[in-house]
């Protein structure tokens, strides 16, 4: 019924990966960019867990993908017929070379 909400919303989990994603080395010199795709599981309480790339791109961006996602602070969890629930999020992160 209620989905997890990163605290800040929207903008504040954009603020916090552009903050925290760290572009490797290794996919800057090979010219790598796209978008990986993270799934993880938003736990009652707030806590990710059952991290996955669903869809990477190579060059250690789907690694560093994982990373910023199992340090995210605890989101606001979401709930199911008024009972807090476990909720799949799918998140894309995009690595983009400027």
């Amino acid at each position: 019924d209620k989905l997890p909400g990163f605290k800040g919303g929207l903008e504040g989990l954009m603020n916090y990966l552009g903050r925290e994603v760290m572009y490797p080395r290794s996919a800057m010199e090979a010219g790598i960019q796209g978008i990986v795709y993270v799934s993880f599981v938003v736990m009652e309480d707030g806590s990710i867990a059952q991290i996955g790339v669903l869809r990477g791109i190579g060059g250690g961006c789907d690694e560093a993908s994982i990373t910023v996602v199992q340090d995210m602070p605890k989101w606001i969890p979401g709930s199911h017929r008024g009972k807090l629930a476990r909720i799949q999020f799918n998140l894309p992160v995009r690595f983009v070379l400027r």
